[in-house]
């Protein structure tokens, strides 16, 4: 286990919380400040190029909680907002343009995280502070999911103006277009995954701070399967098996937690989407401590090259970021960076040149070789 050489260094204007790498190398910042006087949450999108000094910057009148790239077209990108809304965004050539607000519940909800489907085109899983789980179809049934396709459903939608924080805005109502599944979480919901091989194609995955990892089926809205028993805190991070990752384990679910631990879940008791029940334990479960909360993964970009790699970077939220082998059910740290997070690392991301990651309350940013 080596620590990790870091490159560059900057400061966001505000704590970051999410960050994306795009068009060619240029690093995408969602960040989120709190008004402790008045409540209100604010936040914006920041661009910096692959030395880190900022090139552009955009105000967004909700805090940014996720920022995910599109499958189907890397210049497109979607952020989760602490005001009810999603926004999609258009990265070129460095330059970023809003392209759809899109109103999704009411503007005192806290849209924690935002997925894109692998499968289907232009439908989004969100989660929120409340506990629910949710899809939604962005596009409403373009063929795929590019901005210019984004564009025109925002052009025919119901605009609307809402009272956001004492001040007028103005979003699409999609909310008829929210599918809510039966059952949520009992508290904050923090992450929400679409399964990507068969037979969990049309699965949704979700975690919680209920210590609860729920399975719901895509088609029929219901959930299959929950458990609360595994894990010692909340469930905050979840990585199902892809093309890319542990194809040879279709069943099989990664999950970080609270609890400092990042576990693999063998699921094969979930059968042809037959529901097996509450707290059913997986087949199997193995588990590392990472030494700090296990907040998000990230997939390492030689995953697609080599089908014997299966590495993660890993948020480890107050004791920075690792790089990850998984072999099978088996954990291996390869690199730690905790040298210049001294808060909780939120956010990060890597493509074939550098990894960037960020931490929220000392605003830092660092970009570095895996």
């Amino acid at each position: 286990m080596q620590e990790i050489t870091v490159l560059e260094r900057a400061r966001s204007e505000f704590p970051p919380c999410a960050v994306r790498i795009v068009d060619g190398g240029y690093v995408v910042v969602g960040t989120y400040e709190l008004d402790k006087a008045s409540g209100a949450r604010h936040g914006s999108i920041e661009v910096y190029d692959k030395g880190l000094k900022l090139v552009g910057q955009t105000a967004t009148y909700g805090a940014v909680l996720d920022l995910k790239v599109s499958p189907f077209d890397k210049e497109t990108l979607v952020s989760a907002h602490s005001t009810g809304n999603v926004m999609v965004w258009r990265m070129r050539e460095g330059a970023l343009a809003a392209v759809a607000n899109l109103q999704l519940f009411g503007c005192d909800c806290v849209v924690t995280s935002v997925n894109f489907s692998a499968q289907e085109p232009g439908l989004l899983v969100v989660t929120t502070a409340g506990g629910a789980v949710a899809t939604v179809d962005v596009e409403t049934g373009a063929p795929d999911v590019r901005y210019a396709s984004a564009a025109k459903v925002y052009e025919k939608a119901d605009l609307k103006e809402y009272d956001v924080q004492g001040k007028r805005e103005v979003a699409a109502d999609l909310s008829r277009g929210v599918r809510e599944f039966s059952r949520g979480h009992s508290v904050e919901c923090w992450i929400g995954e679409f399964g990507a091989l068969s037979p969990l194609e049309n699965v949704v995955f979700s975690g919680g701070d209920d210590c609860a990892v729920h399975a719901y089926d895509v088609r029929a809205g219901g959930l299959i399967w929950a458990n609360s028993a595994v894990h010692g805190g909340g469930v905050v991070a979840l990585r199902p098996s892809t093309p890319s990752f542990r194809p040879h384990m279709p069943t099989a679910l990664l999950t970080g937690s609270y609890d400092d631990r990042i576990r693999s879940l063998d699921l094969r008791m979930m059968g042809n989407a037959l529901y097996p029940g509450d707290n059913v334990r997986p087949l199997a479960v193995s588990e590392l401590d990472l030494g700090g909360g296990v907040w998000r993964f990230v997939e390492s970009p030689s995953n697609a090259l080599d089908a014997e790699t299966n590495d993660l970077l890993v948020c480890c939220m107050y004791d920075g970021a690792r790089v990850v082998a998984v072999d099978g059910n088996d954990f291996t740290v390869k690199n730690v960076l905790k040298e210049g997070h001294e808060s909780m690392c939120y956010g990060a991301d890597w493509c074939d040149q550098f990894a960037v990651t960020c931490s929220f309350y000392d605003k830092s940013l660092q970009l570095w070789k895996p």
